[in-house]
């Protein structure tokens, strides 16, 4: 891009200097949403049992891997999540993070409050009014 000289003064102006506009985030529509909270879901509620039952660590791994994926999602760019999905896997999320036992990865319980305060953003503006 080349600046314009006004003849006014040996300077530029905030006017001759081009910002380039933001892209804006890549949509997420419910085909990759409804699977990924049926998922969510699906595992915490094995990771609540393995990690309480069996002391095993497999679900709960998964589980801290696709809560990280679910962790980078834009709230904006979210397109009719399923309102169903979206109470089941943050009550899901909520009663795993309730019943953690000590043995449970470190890191779990930050990647669950980073999800659950996503998924509750989702229902407050959208149609969804359930408490989670």
């Amino acid at each position: 891009m080349e600046l314009q000289h006004d003849g006014a003064s040996d300077g530029t102006t905030a006017s001759d200097i081009a910002i380039p506009p933001t892209e804006p985030a890549a949509l997420i529509g419910p085909d990759l949403t409804t699977a990924s909270l049926r998922r969510c879901t699906a595992l915490a509620t094995r990771a609540r049992a393995d990690l309480l039952v069996h002391g095993r660590h497999g679900a709960s791994a998964e589980l801290a891997g696709l809560l990280e994926e679910m962790a980078r999602w834009e709230p904006a760019a979210l397109v009719d999540p399923d309102p169903t999905m979206t109470v089941l896997a943050a009550a899901a999320l909520q009663d795993l993070a309730a019943r953690l036992p000590d043995a449970a990865p470190t890191d779990l319980p930050a990647r669950i409050d980073a999800v659950v305060a996503l998924l509750r953003g989702v229902m407050d503006r959208g149609s969804v009014r359930a408490s989670a």
